[in-house]
This record gives C-alpha cells, sequence and structure tokens, in this order.
C-alpha cells in the first residue's frame, strides 16, 4: 500500500526533513504549530501538520504569505461539466503521456521506495497508481493544494541522497532558476536514482506572473546533463502548439469570459479530432515546434558534456539507454 504522506497527522516526520538553509541542519519540533533547526536556530511554522520549510534568503516566496493562504483552494477539482468539456474536446495532447517513461523504467526503482513530487499542485494520483509500495511526498511552494510540505525547489528542506525517484512535472518553467532546482535534485537523489521532468515549449503564458522559462527538448536535456539520459520525450506536438497558440491569440482580442470560453470551445471542436497527427513525428531532433517534453534521467557520478550531449543529439544516436522519441496519446 501507497504511504502518501497526509497533512492530517498533528506531530510531523522529521526522519527525511532537514532545515532549507545551507546548513542542512536537523529539525525538532517544539509545538503543534513550529519547528526549530537545532544547527542555525531558525523557526518554521507548522500549518495543520505541514511544515512551511522555505529559505527566504533563495526564494521569491515568504513563508508567511503561504500559512496565511493555506486554507483557500487555489486548485480547482476535477469535476464539473466544464471539466468534463475539456477532456471531451482536449486543446492539445495529454502531457501526462510522459508518465509512460515512468511507467517504462520503473525496474529500476524498489518497489518500496522513496518519491518526491516537486510542483504537486493538486495531482498526485499518478505517482499513487504507478508506485503503490512506495513513501510518496508531494511538496509545493503553497499548501493551497496536496502538499504535505511547503518548501522551494531550489532550497529542499531534504537530507542528501534521500529519494529513489523525484518527479517535477510543469514547474521548471515557473522556477526563477531552474538550474538551482536541478542541482538540490541531484542531491537529494541516492546514486542510481531517476528524475523525471516536464516542462512546455511552444505553450502560451500561464500561471501569470510566475512563468519565466520555456526549453526546447534540446535545451531540457542539457539542463539535465548531470544526470544520464534515459529517453527524450515529445509529450506534445506541433498540432497541439497550433492548437493553444490560436486560443490564446482569441483569448487575447477581449476579455470577456463569455468570448473566451466559446472561442477556445470552437478551436478544440476543430483540432482535437486531428491531435493524433502529432504522431507522425518520430524524432524530437525533426521538430522545429514541439509543444512540450518530458526527460527521463539517472543520477550517475559524472556529468555529460554538452559536446557528447549535442552530438548525440544531431547524430541521431540513442542517448545512453533509450531515445529521443516523439509519442501523444
Amino acid at each position: 500500500m501507497t504511504q502518501r504522506c497526509t497533512a492530517s497527522d498533528r506531530l510531523v516526520d522529521l526522519a527525511f526533513l532537514c532545515c532549507p538553509y545551507s546548513d542542512h541542519g536537523d529539525l525538532r519540533q517544539v509545538a503543534a504549530n513550529e519547528i526549530v533547526c537545532d544547527s542555525c536556530g531558525r523557526h518554521f511554522k507548522v500549518v495543520n501538520g505541514s511544515p512551511i520549510l522555505i529559505d527566504e534568503s533563495r526564494s521569491i516566496f515568504s513563508s508567511e504569505e503561504v500559512a496565511t493562504s493555506a486554507d483557500v483552494r487555489q486548485f480547482p477539482a476535477d469535476s464539473g461539466w466544464r471539466y468534463q468539456i475539456r477532456r471531451m474536446i482536449p486543446a492539445a495532447a495529454s502531457r501526462d503521456d510522459g508518465f509512460s517513461l515512468l511507467e517504462k523504467h520503473k525496474g529500476l526503482l524498489p518497489d518500496d521506495g522513496t518519491i518526491l513530487i516537486i510542483g504537486c499542485g493538486a495531482g498526485t494520483d499518478e505517482c499513487v497508481k504507478l508506485f503503490p509500495k512506495s513513501h510518496i511526498f508531494p511538496t509545493d511552494v503553497t499548501l493551497q493544494g496536496d502538499a504535505v510540505v511547503a518548501c522551494d525547489g531550489a532550497c529542499l528542506p531534504f537530507r542528501d541522497q534521500t529519494f529513489d525517484c523525484v518527479v517535477v512535472d510543469q514547474v521548471l518553467e515557473h522556477a526563477v532558476n531552474p538550474a538551482a532546482i536541478v542541482s538540490e535534485i541531484h542531491r537529494c537523489l541516492k546514486l542510481g536514482g531517476i528524475v523525471y521532468s516536464g516542462v512546455p515549449f511552444h505553450t502560451p503564458v500561464h500561471g501569470f506572473p510566475f512563468d519565466f522559462q520555456r526549453y526546447t527538448p534540446l535545451g531540457h536535456r542539457m539542463l539535465f546533463r548531470r544526470f544520464q539520459g534515459l529517453e527524450v520525450y515529445i509529450t506534445q506536438g506541433p498540432l497541439s502548439a497550433l492548437s493553444t497558440t490560436v486560443i490564446g491569440f482569441f483569448g487575447s482580442v477581449s476579455n470577456n469570459l463569455w468570448w473566451r470560453r466559446f472561442s477556445s470551445a470552437g478551436v478544440r471542436l476543430l483540432v482535437s479530432p486531428i491531435l493524433w497527427l502529432d504522431r507522425r513525428y518520430t524524432w524530437a531532433r525533426e521538430l522545429s515546434i514541439p509543444a512540450a517534453s518530458a526527460f527521463l534521467g539517472r543520477k550517475h557520478e559524472n556529468e555529460e558534456s554538452p559536446r557528447t550531449i549535442i552530438s548525440n543529439w544531431t547524430n541521431g544516436h540513442r542517448e545512453s539507454a533509450g531515445q529521443v522519441l516523439l509519442r501523444t496519446k
């Protein structure tokens, strides 16, 4: 059975946690709503059983703001008529298809491993289904979703070499310093551990104002050059890019809510039946307009040089144990 940390437990499990500041000191719970670092002496709040562990010197987020907004649900529920319509007539190929990479390589992980989700939002179900016996830690920079620990990916409050797998899906574009998050992932992963990352390339601005980055598939791979590349996988192709761009264009014509809804529905009706055309692209290096990509890598001791990564990419060689592929649902 999956051991998913829940915020209902008032006594915080500190076995895997440490101070988010650079000393990474041991934590001690001194009250139901307070944790203290034995090394630096800093105090951290606990809200409804969930600790807020943010190094504010390295983060744009405030612990106080996270605490005061914890009772407000930010992420919409996967229900209601609008949700059902979006499912029936999608604007783009599902990026969740990238999780098939994790399923394909799950044999590299122990059955009862520890899995960290960075930027979980309200979506932990996919990981729970894939890893039913694992210990899963959902985290985010807010407590308005499913996170049980509020933290910044650039200063993770977890000990070195703690996790067997780290999932950071549709998060890095919202980070001011994605390289710092990748470095922290490398620190927290065990040797041989797996990282799964999903990022957009050709997609409209979203999550305003926290939208800072876009990555080509090769740029995505280069960001994780400290990891052995298993696969780079295009989760959304040019048809998806066209659809979301046209929806974004019509949405910019007017701020009227009903105009945006009807124009979006019209584009979806036209494009969703032909999203299967994205499947015709088989090699990521051939694409000039990929909408989104996923990377699966493994922590190892040596960093691959940019020259080697570029050479493998341009020559169309297999990258370590995998291929550079495009797949959509």
